[in-house]
């Protein structure tokens, strides 16, 4: 009887000893499926898109504008294309890093721009090229535009229309190089920029009309991007955001934001010249036209006040 007993007791710690094993096995085997993708491969983490990128919060109700836009030109100088001797002899001329539009850039820059009370908004523009890839709203949710196959914000919302100045101001209609007109009279002062902030805070795609939100993001490319390719518009910034009154976007500086590309080609085929008098490039020659074919730029020092940062574009005509 006792030897009968021990061997059922052996035969019951064996029993207990395997169903501990399977126990673990199963939550080890329970971990794995939940980390695993299809076919139970491991899952990727998610892409961390932002990264790498230069960040920085900006109170606008509070701060001299020229805190903000010196903050972001350091931002360009540091991620200018530093492989090239292209205009490195020229500071205000830093030439920015090649385009692979289909592709994420080198580098984001992620100005958080906090308004009136609680409103805020984080915007994210391309090194390459600075421009604006999306936004967020109050939410935190990340929204991007429409595009021909180039790069879009990972999980983000894609809206109806393209961040180009055609569908943002000038209700799709016309060519990109003709919708400058509607940029004339834009408001561009602290005021204005507060309320663009507290429409971009509030977005809903589904219940915001598409005016109200396009008007505002015209009106933060404006003030804090096209300040940066264009000195005279950000001095016409500079002076709205001190006025009591405001200010607006006068021709001159609407008409220059589709003459970027022109006087960065005209400049980067210049500086390949060894005859540095040589400015009769394509580009340069349009730009000695009248406005608002050109801009009555004759020289490469006119050429070089007239834009800060320079694009390499691929569509150069040499």
């Amino acid at each position: 009887m006792l030897l009968q007993k021990l061997f059922i007791m052996q035969w019951f710690v064996q029993v207990w000893h395997k169903m501990n094993i399977r126990a673990v096995l199963l939550v080890v085997l329970l971990v794995i499926h939940e980390g695993a993708g299809a076919g139970g491969r491991p899952r990727r983490p998610p892409e961390q898109w932002y990264k790498p990128g230069t960040s920085g919060s900006f109170y606008v109700e509070n701060s001299p504008y020229t805190d903000v836009v010196d903050e972001m030109k350091d931002w360009i100088k540091d991620q200018r294309d530093k492989e090239t001797d292209d205009l490195e002899e020229y500071p205000d001329n830093p030439v920015l890093k090649k385009q692979f539009l289909k592709s994420k850039p080198a580098h984001w820059f992620l100005p958080l721009l906090l308004g009136r009370s609680t409103t805020k908004t984080n915007l994210a523009f391309r090194s390459d090229n600075l421009y604006l890839s999306g936004f967020t709203n109050g939410e935190g949710s990340w929204f991007s535009f429409e595009t021909d196959g180039e790069y879009v914000i990972p999980e983000s919302t894609v809206l109806g229309f393209r961040g180009n100045y055609r569908d943002l101001v000038a209700g799709g209609v016309g060519t990109d190089e003709q919708a400058w007109t509607h940029l004339i009279g834009l408001a561009i002062g602290r005021g204005a920029v507060l309320e663009a902030i507290a429409v971009v805070n509030g977005y809903n795609p589904n219940t915001t009309p598409d005016a109200d939100i396009k008007r505002a993001l015209a009106t933060l490319i404006v003030v804090f991007m096209e300040a940066q390719r264009f000195p005279y518009i950000r001095q016409r910034v500079h002076d709205a955001w001190k006025s009591e009154n405001g200010g607006s976007l006068d021709a001159l500086g609407a008409e220059m934001v589709v003459h970027w590309k022109r006087t960065s080609c005209a400049l980067l085929i210049w500086a390949t010249k060894q005859d540095k008098g040589d400015w009769n490039s394509k580009e340069a020659r349009k730009l000695m036209e009248d406005p608002p074919e050109g801009l009555r730029i004759f020289t490469p020092e006119q050429a070089r006040a007239t834009i800060g940062p320079v694009l390499r574009s691929e569509h150069c005509s040499e």
